[in-house]
């Protein structure tokens, strides 16, 4: 209900062509005692994250580096998108095959190495471009409810298929296998059948693909989303909200998604104790980037029926959802064909058109 009701507000913001913020936060004098969780996990703001340059799999020629450059910018710009730090790129490059190795043994050594959390490898499987001609031809047009003529053109795809994976470090565990599979098409109207083109264009289309096959995939931002823990809770007439451990130096942004989850110690079946966590709810981060976001904490509003159930201690994890990855196909088919404009919105942005 919350999440819908920011939609409505951004469509309105955008038929309206007024720029809206959110609420102010609640004074102090409106703080809530709360409970504390049972278990509090610590957060993962800050995160420090390896991301090598792509290996190829295939022969792509002079296209190669185009393509592992479009594809290693993509990738460090999803990672940054979650308030991680990236290693140096020039430090990374020394370091890749000395974790190539850690990572083929399991063993691995951090001396001399800066302190990271995760590494991301990518290895590229298919990278090529191809071309069709299709001479005039007819063909139904469902509207028109009548068969019309088709002019002779030339149709082009680029397309990329790359496996991600995520390791965590010092230990080397794979944490996720991410696929990632991206293509952009081109087409012009013409009687050759040769279907010129540049290769400048070509290797441009196979960039687009490339960036294309991480901007339309969120499992990567999810995993190394970053973590925060509530602390304090108000409630007012501009609602109820929460103000959890972690700013804008950390990368938090106004109208960012989180999910709340609490953990619980509990015995098991075995008479072990063990740490349970469950899910109850969802938020939004105040879009007041002056008042709402400071350095070191952010304020986040959610439901009124939500209050209950929230724990001083709790865990606040940034969802990542882009607008154009989660709609139906209207959208995803607009997405796709502006790729080039769009990677990470919001739905006010991708009405304005």
């Amino acid at each position: 209900m919350l999440k819908k009701a920011f939609v409505a507000l951004a469509v309105l913001t955008t038929i309206t062509g007024c720029k809206s913020t959110g609420p102010n936060v609640c004074s102090a004098s409106t703080r809530v005692e709360l409970p504390v969780s049972g278990h509090v996990v610590k957060g993962t703001a800050s995160t420090k994250v390896i991301v090598f340059e792509p290996d190829l799999k295939v022969d792509t020629s002079s296209t190669a580096e185009r393509i592992t450059a479009s594809f290693h910018q993509s990738l460090s710009k999803q990672v940054d998108m979650t308030g991680s730090t990236i290693v140096d790129r020039s430090l990374a490059k020394k370091l890749k095959s000395e974790l190539q190795i850690a990572e083929a043994s399991g063993r691995y050594s951090s001396e001399g190495v800066p302190i990271a959390d995760f590494a991301i490898f990518t290895d590229i499987g298919i990278a090529n471009f191809s071309r069709e001609f299709k001479g005039a031809h007819e063909s139904y047009d469902p509207i028109k409810d009548r068969r019309v003529m088709v002019a002779a053109a030339c149709n082009f795809e680029a397309k990329i298929e790359a496996s991600t994976r995520a390791v965590s470090l010092p230990d080397m565990l794979t944490l996720d296998q991410i696929e990632f599979v991206g293509d952009s098409t081109y087409s012009y109207d013409t009687t050759n059948s040769r279907c010129p083109i540049p290769q400048d264009q070509i290797n441009s289309m196979i960039a687009k693909a490339a960036k294309s096959a991480v901007t339309r995939s969120d499992e990567l931002k999810n995993l190394l989303a970053p973590r925060a823990s509530v602390v304090e809770m108000r409630q007012c007439d501009a609602g109820t909200m929460v103000r959890i451990d972690m700013g804008s130096r950390h990368g938090v942004e106004p109208e960012w998604d989180v999910d709340f989850i609490t953990h619980e110690k509990v015995i098991n079946y075995a008479g072990v104790m063990e740490i349970e966590t469950s899910g109850y709810g969802e938020g939004v981060v105040i879009n007041n980037a002056e008042h709402g976001i400071k350095p070191n904490h952010a304020w986040v509003i959610i439901d009124k029926d939500m209050a209950g159930k929230v724990k001083r201690g709790d865990t606040v994890k940034v969802k990542f959802e882009s607008v154009c990855n989660s709609l139906g196909s209207f959208f995803g088919s607009f997405c796709h064909d502006a790729d080039e404009k769009i990677s990470d919105t919001s739905l006010s942005d991708l009405l304005k058109f």
